[in-house]
């Protein structure tokens, strides 16, 4: 199962991503900022989805909601649906991306923080991460649509953004929700 999740979360919308790295060229004051790394992107993207996925097949295990339950069914979806789309723009470039085997450090850490939650904490603890994710995958995706050097990535990062939007929207509702209650 594990492996079937890296290969569908293969480089879909970035959820807990960094900003994307830079290539070698630096970029002058009059062109702007340097253009991101194509297979920089891909890989923190593939890394951030991979531990999206896992956090709401979690949250669809432990979450009490039935609206943090359908946000989580909406995560894998999307992802998968996204991860797909970026998997096929990056085939044939330069570069050879490889799906993550498992999940970066930090991740693991706050899937074992949402592990561990009680069941009155999971569903305000899962909706705060899926802020917070959201919000890093979306400055991810808006600087390669600015700033990408690879024209198919770009274009997916392009489209991506306003999905990532609606997911931050959503997930900061849900959460204000759960907070009041």
């Amino acid at each position: 199962m594990r492996r079937l999740l890296a290969a569908l979360s293969f480089a879909a919308l970035a959820c807990l991503a960094t900003a994307p790295t830079v290539s070698a060229q630096s970029a002058d004051a009059a062109t702007g900022p340097a253009q991101a790394d194509a297979a920089g992107y891909v890989e923190q993207t593939a890394a951030s989805n991979l531990f999206e996925i896992s956090a709401a097949q979690l949250a669809l295990r432990k979450a009490s909601s039935d609206e943090v339950r359908s946000f989580a069914r909406m995560m894998i979806d999307d992802h998968t649906k996204a991860g797909q789309l970026l998997i096929d723009a990056a085939k044939g470039q330069d570069f050879a991306p490889s799906p993550p085997a498992s999940v970066e450090a930090r991740h693991d850490q706050l899937l074992q923080d949402l592990g561990n939650a009680t069941e009155q904490d999971f569903d305000r603890l899962y909706m705060q991460t899926q802020v917070e994710a959201h919000t890093t995958a979306l400055k991810l995706q808006q600087d390669y649509s600015s700033f990408g050097g690879n024209p198919a990535l770009k274009a997916i990062a392009t489209q991506l953004v306003p999905i990532i939007k609606r997911h931050l929207d959503q997930a900061q509702s849900t959460l204000d929700r759960l907070s009041r209650a």
